[in-house]
Formats: C-alpha cells, sequence, structure tokens
C-alpha cells in the first residue's frame, strides 16, 4: 500500500521534471532542424562546437555577471527592505503593499513596462532626466542598446526592483518569529544596534538566506523573460546570457540540436554548483540549530 501511495508523485516527477531532462540530453547528441522532425545522430560534435565557440564562453560570462550581481543584490536589498518593514513607522501600511507590489506582477508583462519607461527616444525615465535638466534631449540615454555596462547595470537594477521583495518576504516571515525579549535583554546588557543584529536577528534568519541564495542564484542564472521582453526581444552582446543563446539557436537559427547541447551544458553547470552549495553551506545543519 505504501508504494502505490507515491505513484502519482513519481508519475508527475517523471513526466513534468525527469522525462524533458532525458529528452534535451538526447537531443543534444543529435543534429535537428525545427522544420524538419528527422534526428541525426553527430555523437559529441555538438559540444565540441559549443566548447570551441567565443560566443559561447562570452555567453556564460554575461551569466556569471548576472546571476552573481542579481543574487547578491536581490539578498541585501531584500533583507535590508525586511528590516525596515519590521519597524513601526509612519505610513508603513501604505509602503507595504508599494513595496510588493513590483513581484505581483506577471515577469513578461513588468518587462513590457521596463521596455516602456527605457526607450531612448520617448522613454518616460529619459523624458524626467530632461525635464529635470539632468541630462540635454540630445543626449538621451540608450539604456539597453548603448554602452554594455550601461545595459547590464540598468537590467539588474530593474531585476532587483521586481524580485528582491521575493527575499524581503521571506525574511520578514522569519523576522516575526523573534521574541521582543531577546531584543530588550540585549539593550538592557548595552548592545548597540549592530550586536543586536549580529547576535539575534543574523543567526535567526540565517538559514532562510542559505536557501533563497540558491534560490535566486538558479533562478537568475536561468531567467530567460525579463531579459528578452525588457529588450524588445533584441539584447546587445552584453546581454546574450545562455539561456537567451540556447532561444535564439534554436528557433532563429533553428538548430534545436545545439540548443539543447546549452540547455544542457546549463544543466551540468547547475547542478555541479548545486552539489559544492549543499557539500560546503550545509543548510540542513543550519536549520537544525533552531
Amino acid at each position: 500500500m505504501a508504494i502505490i501511495t507515491v505513484v502519482p508523485a513519481t508519475t508527475m516527477f517523471a513526466l513534468i521534471v525527469a522525462a524533458p531532462i532525458v529528452w534535451s540530453i538526447a537531443a543534444s547528441f543529435h543534429s535537428i532542424n525545427a522544420l524538419n522532425p528527422t534526428w541525426e545522430f553527430v555523437g559529441i560534435a555538438n559540444y565540441v562546437e559549443l566548447l570551441s565557440s567565443s560566443q559561447f564562453w562570452s555567453s556564460l560570462g554575461n551569466n556569471l555577471i548576472w546571476a552573481t550581481s542579481t543574487s547578491v543584490l536581490n539578498t541585501v536589498l531584500g533583507t535590508a527592505v525586511a528590516l525596515l518593514l519590521n519597524q513601526n513607522f509612519k505610513f508603513k501600511r501604505v509602503l507595504t503593499p508599494v513595496m510588493l507590489f513590483p513581484y505581483l506582477v506577471p515577469t513578461a508583462f513588468f518587462g513590457y513596462i521596463v521596455m516602456w519607461l527605457t526607450t531612448q527616444q520617448w522613454g518616460l525615465l529619459n523624458q524626467l532626466l530632461v525635464a529635470f535638466g539632468i541630462i540635454s534631449r540630445e543626449n538621451v540615454i540608450a539604456f539597453f542598446t548603448g554602452d554594455p555596462w550601461t545595459a547590464m547595470g540598468t537590467l539588474v537594477a530593474v531585476h532587483n526592483w521586481k524580485f528582491s521583495i521575493f527575499v524581503a518576504i521571506l525574511v520578514y516571515a522569519k523576522l516575526q518569529g523573534i521574541s521582543d525579549d531577546l531584543y530588550e535583554a540585549a539593550i538592557m546588557s548595552g548592545a548597540t544596534k549592530y550586536q543586536q543584529f549580529r547576535d539575534i536577528t543574523l543567526p535567526y534568519i540565517k538559514n532562510v538566506l542559505f536557501i533563497t541564495v540558491l534560490l535566486r542564484g538558479l533562478w537568475n542564472f536561468n531567467m530567460f523573460d525579463l531579459i528578452w521582453v525588457a529588450t524588445n526581444a533584441n539584447p546587445i552582446d552584453s546581454l546574450v546570457t545562455l539561456p537567451v543563446l540556447a532561444y535564439k539557436i534554436g528557433f532563429q537559427f533553428q538548430r534545436l540540436g545545439l540548443s539543447n547541447t546549452i540547455a544542457t551544458t546549463l544543466f551540468i553547470i547547475l547542478s555541479i554548483v548545486g552539489i559544492i552549495y549543499f557539500k560546503t553551506a550545509k543548510p540542513s545543519q543550519e536549520v537544525r540549530v533552531e
């Protein structure tokens, strides 16, 4: 009977998770045209072509910059927002839903809003900068089509605007469980705000931070929709990460085999990162400390 109870979950896992992974790995060893259902076995030729491509290595570099910067900033800003919301201050009830709102907006729609805000000629952001005299009308900023670092910085800022609040929600929920007695005892002992954070707050939220860093790192490394939509489906080279490269090769150049080689490589990289993370950080032990 016990086996029967796990059959639905196992079947769903096999169909939704395992089967696409196996299919993608198998496709990575074939040459597949998107307009032709015939699979031609090519062995490791796709992997050799991919690893010898400069575009792959530049996209991997973009991916590392993108995933690292967004994950670190998500964690820092999200924790700062959670600590702010944990305080009692005027207009807290108004400010809280305003800060949560970007996370509730679907990413694709959010991307369109960003595209509208940052368009060089008629975007609202450039119009405001001109109106306040910060830049002249002749020097409006090309946020996503000009300087590579400006493009990456703008996209990282946009990402944090939306996704830092995910960390804030988790950390804020954890902060609600900390007894006020601990802080009162610390104040009576003469502890500073920094010492209260270091000795009381941080140990309590550390396990949540471990999990959020892992989740945000994986999601950010695989992010495609925000990059694609915000740049109007035409990202410059500095914004072409591996998921974007896989899409372009698969659906613009119609090479599904090579596209799946990139997807499989992404899967291998993230699996290695996940194993190293769990071996070194040991988040399960942090949970048991409580």
